[in-house]
């Protein structure tokens, strides 16, 4: 039996070791809270972080979606534009100031006493736009624009040579294409718009747009017809410039075929094989982008042609706005390709790659000078532009010649 004594120690040992416990439990108790402390405090901090982020990203979608401003681009802008207002004010009042000012400052305003004025750069687009628009030739052919009085190209004459060989067998030596170099001139050529200063003056009236389409429109007859026919003398070289080769290609040539009649086709059974005849000529490599060109009269000839089924071998366009079709190819109608007469021989219809074949050359620049003197009341526009062309692949052209 245990004695006082040690009763009392067992109690104060025991009292000892709850305190102790006890001591280590607020310990504990005050280390969570010190962490729970830090925890609030990392969250916190981590909320205002998140926070800033997101004020930040706002930010930048503001300045995002606000319009790109360049210095630059800004002041070339303003530099058109001030262009194009002086020459507008030249136009329709005669006041050339304003240009003679430019110039003075080394702008583009190109001011000559003699040549006219260069137009601004939107109005050349304007004029650029509507003769593509209007220019058959244009649309179809390759057009590049330089800063000289002529381009030179590299013509390859022939293909280059391949074959097939094993892996350890002697490589025979290929043949290689000859080049010729084209000199592709520019020449000048000029048109004469007229308006009374009544219309110039009416407000209402868009001289800008006037004076592009009046330009476009002149310019375009005989653009095409150079770049049909054009002898090469002070214009353009035109495709039937060019002598037919009825017998097959030759090199400087087209390629003939002859319809056996002056002015029509021998008979309507042997028509249809004459054009087909005309596409199998052609190198394969070519027939993509291949098209057919002719003269309205030539065109009303041969929508009446029919296969031996009694079906028209031309198809009109299917879609909105689609070119209507000849055996698989689309057409193309020119005035200025050569019309059909009775009894007379003309070379009516052209079936050709004209990207790969005909190139297209503009000096940059379009001039302008305004002329109310010569033929009163009127104000004539004096225009002036350079252009050039010429056939670069003789073998990307087949011509249906209405003939013996």
């Amino acid at each position: 039996m245990q004695s006082i004594k040690e009763t009392v120690e067992c109690i104060n040992q025991t009292m000892s070791e709850m305190k102790s416990s006890q001591d280590e439990n607020m310990e504990v108790i005050e280390n969570k809270g010190h962490l729970q402390h830090q925890i609030e405090e990392k969250l916190n901090k981590i909320e205002r972080e998140v926070g800033q982020a997101q004020d930040r990203l706002s930010r930048m979608e503001v300045v995002r979606q606000r319009p790109m401003v360049d210095v630059n681009m800004d002041h070339m802008n303003h530099a058109q534009n001030e262009h194009k207002s002086a020459f507008i004010n030249y136009v329709t009042k005669g006041d050339e100031s304003q240009l003679l000012q430019l110039e003075a400052k080394s702008l583009s305003a190109g001011s000559d006493p003699d040549g006219g004025y260069l137009v601004p750069d939107v109005l050349h687009m304007d004029i650029e736009r509507d003769l593509r628009q209007s220019s058959t030739m244009r649309r179809l052919a390759r057009v590049i624009q330089i800063s000289t009085d002529s381009v030179e190209l590299l013509v390859s004459e022939g293909d280059a040579e391949a074959g097939w060989v094993a892996e350890t067998a002697e490589r025979p030596e290929t043949g290689t294409p000859k080049l010729i170099k084209l000199k592709i001139p520019v020449h000048e050529l000029y048109a004469k718009p007229r308006a009374t200063q009544k219309l110039l003056d009416d407000s209402r009236v868009d001289v800008e747009n006037w004076l592009s389409k009046k330009i476009a429109s002149k310019l375009t007859q005989l653009e095409n017809q150079a770049f049909v026919k054009g002898d090469g003398a002070n214009k353009p070289t035109g495709i039937l410039k060019y002598e037919l080769d009825f017998t097959g290609p030759s090199k400087g040539k087209l390629h003939g075929f002859k319809t056996g009649k002056k002015g029509g086709f021998l008979n309507a059974a042997t028509a249809g094989d004459l054009l087909i005849d005309m596409i199998n000529e052609m190198k394969p490599e070519l027939l993509n982008g291949c098209v057919w060109l002719m003269s309205r009269a030539a065109h009303g000839e041969i929508r009446k042609l029919k296969d031996s089924n009694g079906n028209y071998l031309w198809q009109p366009g299917i879609e909105h706005d689609a070119r209507p079709r000849l055996l698989g190819y689309p057409v193309e109608v020119s005035d200025e390709m050569p019309g059909l007469t009775k009894d007379e021989a003309s070379s009516a219809v052209i079936f050709g790659n004209f990207k790969e074949g005909y190139q297209i050359v503009d000096r940059a620049g379009i001039r302008v000078l305004r002329d109310p003197f010569s033929v009163k009341p009127y104000v004539e526009f004096y225009t002036t532009c350079r252009v050039g062309g010429d056939v670069v692949n003789h073998d990307a052209f087949k011509v249906l010649s209405f003939t013996n």
